[in-house]
């Protein structure tokens, strides 16, 4: 646990206008286009506050534009990626609330910011370039923390009664000075790290504070059921046949980019194929996962 350290402010850049312009410094306002949809699938609405009046929802489709300040909601049966220029992808999974609040993106320098806030729901983040800087680079903003994430991949899920965050990629430059993924859990001022793949915490509004522990491999599966929005969880002796290795250690020892998206493919192609097209099931985020302490090294 640490005190934050004081971050360093950056001007913020829309990505139309970036390559747009071709220039570093230009300032967004909501309305700017952060990203674009992809594999919509059941209900999703986008709320839009670009004008007064436009504050009705409606319906998005896989290849529309996500702009700055727009909220993202998805149904019971609903869920999408979004896709942003740096490389970075949200999968949202079925009842999510979340608003991409400011992109910074120098394409010359792989350089910027990204902030988005998540109401409720289940999120997956695979980072882009952003994510190969430090942790002031990507901040997600929750009702009980702000997480600052470097690294490949990171999963939020909760809502009224208590947030998961947990950490499951190794990205590049990992070392011990630099390590490769790490996720900031900043509450009231107190920065909680954590360093482990394969770890995450629990905060409720009971105790808001953030105790690192392995994740489960149930508590795992039901995160990527939610996010994958299928019809049943992926068999575990299944997914360790196709890939040669169990959940935990396949999405947490991944030493590349390259190699984690990989094994992503094959998880998603996993679910795809254990689905029943057509059906779909009401799904909730699961509740998270009580507080043990951590084994002593």
């Amino acid at each position: 646990m640490k005190r934050k350290r004081p971050s360093v402010p950056l001007t913020v850049l829309g990505a139309a206008s970036a390559l747009a312009l071709g220039v570093n410094d230009v300032p967004a306002q909501t309305g700017t286009k952060a990203g674009v949809a992809a594999a919509v699938r059941g209900p999703v609405q986008q709320v839009s506050f670009r004008t007064p009046q436009a504050t009705v929802g409606r319906n998005v489709a896989s290849g529309d534009e996500i702009f700055l300040g727009d909220r993202i909601v998805t149904g019971p049966a609903g869920g999408l990626q979004i896709m942003l220029l740096d490389g970075t992808t949200f999968s949202v999974g079925p009842n999510s609330s979340m608003v991409i609040d400011e992109f910074v993106y120098n394409p010359s320098t792989g350089t910027g910011k990204l902030t988005a806030s998540v109401a409720r729901g289940t999120l997956r983040l695979i980072s882009g370039r952003l994510g190969r800087q430090d942790e002031e680079a990507i901040k997600i903003k929750l009702p009980v923390a702000t997480v600052g994430v470097r690294g490949t991949m990171s999963i939020f899920s909760g809502g009224p009664n208590g947030w998961f965050t947990g950490l499951f990629g190794i990205g590049p430059n990992n070392s011990v000075d630099r390590p490769g993924s790490y996720l900031a859990v900043e509450i009231n001022g107190v920065v909680y790290n954590i360093f482990r793949t394969g770890w995450g915490c629990t905060m409720t509004p009971a105790d808001p504070t953030c105790k690192p522990q392995p994740v489960g491999p149930e508590f795992l599966q039901q995160l990527l059921g939610a996010i994958a929005g299928q019809l049943r969880f992926v068999d575990l002796g299944e997914f360790e046949r196709l890939t040669g290795l169990d959940l935990v250690t396949a999405l947490g020892l991944l030493k590349s980019q390259e190699g984690f998206e990989d094994l992503w493919q094959k998880i998603n192609q996993l679910f795809q194929d254990q689905s029943r097209p057509g059906e779909f099931q009401q799904y909730s985020p699961p509740p998270p996962p009580p507080y043990s302490p951590p084994p002593s090294d």
